[in-house]
Formats: structure tokens, C-alpha cells, sequence
């Protein structure tokens, strides 16, 4: 842990001090993160953007390929902006997900983590400050992304719209059109 500094050294003691085990959260190696960043581009998102802006931005400037599904979008009302990430265990309904986060805008810096989707909460609400965050899972059907203005969309096929729909009127999210 000694040889990370800023945010990855903060998260890093994070697990340490909460004693969430490797099992549930680790960071990819320099060797496994870079195909995880190109899987993602290349499945989710537009090859023009994706060769000019990589994943920054994509989530604003519908940088998304045109042909790939909207499963849902929606934007918080009210204090309860962070909720949904505690129930991300029943939206995903699997066992360990990629956990991408932007360390840095201005450099496009990316962290992935290969973790236990309850432990994603943890992590945004407890170490990670206000910059676009991305989650798929290992067979990249779907992608979850929550962009600095608090918008949330999540695009690709396999998860159930009447789940997350359920979890959005709990919190008291609001809908979002396509077209954001």
C-alpha cells in the first residue's frame, strides 16, 4: 500500500481499516485494467468518441453507441441521492462487478476494481469525491454510470427495468429522457 498515494492510497486504507477483504474489493494490476477500460469502450460506447475522448465525458455528450439499449436514466430529488447504490446487490443481481473511477478529469485517470457490488456504496459515499464513475458487469452486458450532475443511466440488456424502476420510486428519484 506504500507506493500509492492520493486517491488510490485512500481507498486502499479505506478497505484496510474496514476490514473488506480482497475477496470483495481489489484493484485490477496495471496488466488486467487497461482491457477492462477497452472492453468497455468498445461495447458501450460510440468508436469516434471513443478514439477521441475515451470515457470521460461519454455519459454527457452521448458519447454511447446509438444502437445500444437504454435500459433507464434517472436524476435525484432530494437528499436521498446515494440510496440506490445500497440496493445495487438487487439491481445487478451478481457477485462481483467492475467498479471504474475517474481519479482525475482533467487527466482521465481511471482505478478499476473488480469488487462485490455492496461494497460499491461504501466505497462512493465513503472515498470517492464527485467525479464520474462507471460499473458493468464481467460479460459487459450492461453499464451503469452516475455523471457529476447526478444523472444516472444505465444502458446495455440483462437487467430488470421493474427492479430498478421499483428502487427509483423507494428513493424518490425522477426519470430522465433519452435525450440527457
Amino acid at each position: 500500500m506504500g507506493k500509492w498515494t492520493g486517491f488510490r492510497r485512500e481507498v486502499a486504507e479505506y478497505m484496510t481499516e474496514h476490514k473488506i477483504s480482497e475477496n470483495d474489493f481489489r484493484f485490477l494490476g496495471m496488466y488486467e485494467w487497461q482491457n477492462i477500460y477497452n472492453q468497455v469502450l468498445e461495447r458501450f460506447l460510440d468508436g469516434q468518441y471513443a478514439r477521441d475522448y475515451g470515457l470521460h465525458w461519454s455519459n454527457i455528450q452521448n458519447g454511447f453507441q446509438k444502437g445500444i439499449g437504454r435500459i433507464y436514466d434517472f436524476a435525484y430529488q432530494n437528499e436521498n441521492f446515494y440510496k440506490w447504490l445500497q440496493r445495487l446487490p438487487e439491481i445487478v443481481k451478481c457477485d462481483s462487478v467492475y467498479l471504474l473511477l475517474e481519479d482525475d478529469e482533467r487527466d482521465t485517470k481511471y482505478w478499476i476494481a473488480e469488487c462485490n457490488p455492496a461494497v460499491v456504496y461504501l466505497v462512493i459515499c465513503d472515498t470517492y469525491l464527485s467525479a464520474d464513475y462507471y460499473i458493468t458487469d464481467k460479460k459487459f452486458n450492461w453499464l451503469i454510470t452516475e455523471n457529476h450532475h447526478e444523472i444516472v443511466h444505465i444502458i446495455g440488456e440483462g437487467l430488470d427495468v421493474g427492479t430498478i424502476e421499483k428502487i427509483c420510486a423507494e428513493i424518490g428519484s425522477i426519470r430522465v429522457s433519452e435525450g440527457v
